[in-house]
């Protein structure tokens, strides 16, 4: 593990494990950082150098104004870590706010071999639509939920961003959640508020998705209700040429509930780009 100092002297940090194709991964939030990942994406290192990356202002990686934050930047910091790392060639994965930002880079630049989108999302407001479907279906249990959201605006602290993680949680899990899930996270609270208060980046993909060139497999857990299958429908269907997997029983923390399956379509996916 390390930080990496980036062209424009940034230190980001960087875990690397793991030979083979690079597979640069994309961690959820904004304001979590990689070990999300870990240790249930550790596999793919027998056959692939996964480089786990604390994005831009979180996690292990230096603090930045989160007003300097965006989707574009978050993306361009992928080829500015290529290029500090020495690699020619590297894969793309991004899970949640991840793979908003991998989608992102496959639209606007379009480097990786291949881009695996995570539980990604196809709109700001689609988004929105089908959290908000679901937590009225909950009924009780969706209002306490809700709250978290709105709590989310007005985040300061580690201790109240892990709370907000805490409530969250039952709801991106399609079982139980694990007990020690988050515990070692690095909480950013300052890019999370932000990020809450300005739309999460207010993205549209649909409109640009045919811009997408490079190989591309969408990931969906089959209950996940923050993104959703409908969602990962429609960016399979505008990206040419993708790949549409389900993970069955899973809700959005698919590589968690369903670490085997989730695993198995990653990996020959990855395997095709050579």
């Amino acid at each position: 593990m390390s930080l990496v100092t980036l062209q424009d002297r940034y230190r980001i940090f960087v875990e690397d494990v793991g030979d083979g194709l690079p597979l640069v991964m994309l961690h959820g939030g904004p304001g979590l950082d990689h070990t999300m990942f870990r240790p249930w994406l550790d596999p793919l290192a027998d056959e692939f150098r996964l480089l786990y990356l604390d994005q831009r202002g979180q996690g292990r990686s230096a603090r930045v104004d989160p007003t300097t934050l965006n989707l574009s930047a978050w993306a361009r910091d992928v080829d500015l870590l290529a290029e500090a790392l020495g690699v020619d060639r590297f894969a793309l994965l991004g899970h949640s706010f991840g793979a908003i930002v991998a989608t992102t880079h496959a639209i606007e630049v379009g480097t990786a071999d291949g881009y695996v989108i995570s539980g990604g999302g196809d709109s700001s407001a689609a988004l929105e639509a089908d959290v908000n479907a679901a937590l009225e279906a909950l009924g009780d249990d969706g209002a306490a939920i809700a709250k978290s959201w709105e709590d989310e605006k007005t985040v300061q602290t580690e201790a109240e961003f892990a709370a907000i993680m805490q409530a969250q949680m039952p709801f991106h899990f399609a079982g139980a959640v694990p007990p020690d899930f988050g515990a070692a996270t690095l909480y950013a609270p300052e890019v999370l508020r932000h990020a809450a208060n300005t739309g999460y980046g207010d993205f549209d993909h649909p409109p640009h998705l045919e811009r997408v060139s490079r190989p591309t497999l969408v990931l969906v857990g089959e209950h996940d209700r923050t993104t959703t299958p409908r969602a990962a429908r429609v960016l399979h269907e505008g990206i040419r040429g993708s790949d549409l997997v389900v993970v069955a029983g899973a809700g959005h923390m698919s590589f968690v509930e369903e670490p085997g399956a989730y695993i198995d379509a990653v990996r020959t996916f990855l395997r095709r780009l050579g």
